[in-house]
């Protein structure tokens, strides 16, 4: 077995005059990540669909001396994303981190829900990452330094039942991420990835929930009351993006903002190893 090469050097990306695009930026872990890049004298691009918050949250930024704009836009359309990029480099001269950050909970179970509900919570939470990898790469590449950042979740390192279109996006979010590091490595670019994978943080995601559509399911009161109780007692936002800024300063691939996601990670490494299954109520669930 070959030795583990250490990551390459590549420029960093959190100075003064830099400029950030983030979307899902209005509320909750875009906004506290803006902020805290913002204090690091970042410029920011805000993106998202709710237009009347994207107005508050510039007007906000912006009278306190934040070097801001804002666009609505609809993740899920790689034209609307791409334009965004293009807006970017038009209103500030370039991108040097990327935050693919928007997405929605999808509630239900895995064989009963409508096609619908897994194909709008398909289209967010995953291609709308890759619409702005896509988007974003060849800028990054060209002006020699960048950084993509994409939320995940703990629920894209673990599994859990009545969730299971959320579980599988954000699974296939950390492959996409973990395969876009190596690529980018392989071909030593100059551009850097992260998957950040929080657990519980006090944001509004519970106004994003895609309810099933299924009158019998199982479980979506049960799931929706363990979210709203996670949701109101997990870590503050501010909190989060502090760790969000110090790893994108190391450029550190694997943001989990949790201890017990980190127990979780263990747990389930143990049970595949030992080819043990999955239980409901072990850690790893």
């Amino acid at each position: 077995m070959s030795e583990s090469q250490p990551p390459p050097s590549r420029p960093p990306v959190v100075l003064p005059g830099n400029v950030a695009v983030i979307t899902g930026g209005a509320s909750g872990i875009g906004l506290a990540v803006a902020e805290a890049l913002i204090a690091q004298g970042m410029s920011v691009v805000l993106a998202d669909i709710d237009a009347p918050k994207l107005r508050d949250v510039e007007a906000r930024l912006t009278e306190d001396g934040a070097s801001v704009a804002t666009m609505v836009c609809n993740t899920t359309s790689e034209p609307e994303v791409n334009a965004l990029i293009e807006y970017a480099v038009e209103q500030f001269g370039g991108v040097h981190v990327m935050f693919n950050n928007a997405g929605i909970v999808g509630v239900g179970d895995a064989w009963t829900e409508p096609i619908e509900l897994w194909t709008r919570v398909i289209e967010v939470n995953l291609l709308g990452v890759v619409h702005g990898i896509r988007a974003v790469l060849p800028v990054m590449q060209q002006q020699g330094v960048g950084h993509v950042i994409s939320t995940a979740s703990h629920a894209g390192l673990s599994a859990a039942p009545g969730i299971a279109p959320y579980i599988a996006t954000k699974h296939a979010v950390v492959g996409l991420m973990e395969s876009l590091f190596l690529e980018l490595g392989a071909l030593g670019s100059p551009v850097g990835a992260s998957v950040l994978c929080p657990e519980f943080v006090q944001t509004d995601l519970m106004n994003t929930t895609k309810e099933p559509e299924t009158v019998d399911a199982p479980f979506p009161q049960l799931i929706n009351q363990v979210l709203a109780a996670g949701v109101s007692g997990g870590i503050p936002a501010s909190e989060l993006a502090d760790q969000v800024v110090a790893a994108l300063e190391r450029g550190q691939f694997w943001i989990l903002t949790h201890d017990t996601t980190r127990d979780a990670v263990r747990t389930r490494a143990e049970l595949a190893t030992t080819a043990t299954n999955p239980a409901v109520g072990s850690p790893e669930g």
